[in-house]
């Protein structure tokens, strides 16, 4: 069925002004002034008073729940369909936590798998925060190659959970991973959990300056974790490496609180090219807090409002343009992801996965490959067994 949306807001993310966007199937077909069309059978989804941005992609997220680290009923659920939708979210990348001992990449890709057969892009990362990395092959190269699904592999660093690899280990994991990478013909990555360490990207800079891999192999985040992580990062981003700033962090400073928008700012002030700036959510995950002697004295559940807030502060707040506040939500995210021929923009010929919002930046609509998940602020389509329980009929 074709669809046509008219008199909306295209951002690209690059503004392209009031259009019409002309969508058949899954793939958008283009994008004009005006679009009429006679002879066929088409859906108009009237566009005024809406912009029309591409879908967000969420980078971090744990899709089969996380946390642990106050015991066994510490673990999050699972994520569900619906609450991915209502969040803007139109590509999702699972993976796992600290708990990567009773949780497993099996699982991860079995969800991922599912979360795919209910209409969301969902993609994974094998490993988790320990090495040798939980992997579904027992190999982290045989899971990058043989499973679409599998981006890239994720590993904890700087962090008292994770597992302190050598530089010599951190150089294997980082080559198994590029090459299986380009043998699947995908930009493959080791995404870094970044810990609070004192030391910050010193065993990063050494691996570069010891091998001949690119900056872009490495993708560290939660780099807001710290006053200090953040300055930190300022030069791995000037160096053109790919830093994502977590929505659920608020960075402790000496003078009080940063918010995750403040913290993408001061990236910009220092220099760093918004090309090189992502934001997740780490989203249903864990946000444990340790005392002075890393004992457990807190912990609360991540939400996914915080990615939407975090891109209503870039404009509402820190007045940065929407279609420069949108990049660390879409494009960026998509070709740090290698999704980004298809994904992350709205550009002839890409699926058509996007959102429409009202003049306050709050989701009306969303559609994931050309199809209705939420219209009119309500939801369309949501998985399996999140249709309300109606009892059992007498």
């Amino acid at each position: 069925m074709l669809k046509v949306i008219k008199n909306t807001n295209v951002y690209a993310p690059e503004f392209l002004g009031k259009k019409d966007v002309l969508i058949a199937g899954d793939r958008i077909v283009t994008i004009e002034n005006s679009i009429n069309l006679s002879g066929v059978d088409f859906d108009v989804i009237e566009g005024e008073n809406t912009s029309c941005v591409p879908g967000l992609i969420d980078r971090h997220v744990h899709i089969t729940g996380g946390g642990g680290e106050g015991g066994f009923s510490s673990s999050t659920p699972e994520v569900q369909l619906g609450t991915l939708v209502q969040s803007g979210i139109t590509t999702v990348v699972g993976l796992l936590g600290t708990n990567d001992i009773g949780r497993n990449t099996k699982n991860l890709l079995s969800k991922a798998k599912a979360l795919r057969e209910e209409g969301m892009n969902a993609y994974m990362l094998t490993g988790g925060y320990g090495y040798p990395s939980n992997t579904i092959t027992g190999d982290l190269r045989e899971d990058i190659l043989f499973f679409e699904e599998v981006l890239g592999l994720k590993l904890a660093i700087e962090d008292h959970r994770s597992s302190y690899v050598t530089n010599e280990e951190l150089k294997r994991i980082a080559s198994y991973t590029r090459v299986a990478s380009m043998l699947a013909k995908k930009k493959g990555f080791v995404h870094l959990h970044m810990g609070s360490g004192k030391n910050h990207y010193d065993q990063i800079y050494t691996v570069l300056e010891e091998t001949d891999f690119p900056i872009s192999l490495f993708s560290p985040t939660h780099i807001n974790r710290t006053e200090s992580l953040l300055e930190a990062s300022v030069e791995f981003g000037l160096r053109g490496g790919l830093l994502d700033i977590t929505t659920n962090t608020n960075t402790r400073t000496k003078d009080g609180t940063m918010t995750p928008a403040q913290a993408l700012m001061y990236l910009l002030e220092k220099g760093v090219s918004i090309e090189n700036i992502t934001m997740s959510s780490d989203a249903n995950g864990s946000l444990p807090s340790f005392d002075h002697e890393g004992q457990l004295n807190g912990l609360e559940v991540a939400g996914f409002e915080p990615t939407l807030q975090a891109l209503k502060d870039l404009v509402q707040g820190e007045h940065l343009p929407l279609e420069e506040a949108l990049k660390p939500f879409t494009s960026n995210p998509a070709k740090g992801l290698g999704v980004g021929s298809d994904r992350g923009a709205l550009l002839e010929g890409n699926y058509a996965d996007f959102l429409l919002l009202d003049g306050d930046l709050n989701i009306r609509d969303v559609y994931i490959n050309g199809v209705a998940f939420m219209e009119r602020y309500e939801l369309t389509k949501t998985g399996v067994f999140e249709t309300p329980f109606s009892g059992i009929s007498k």
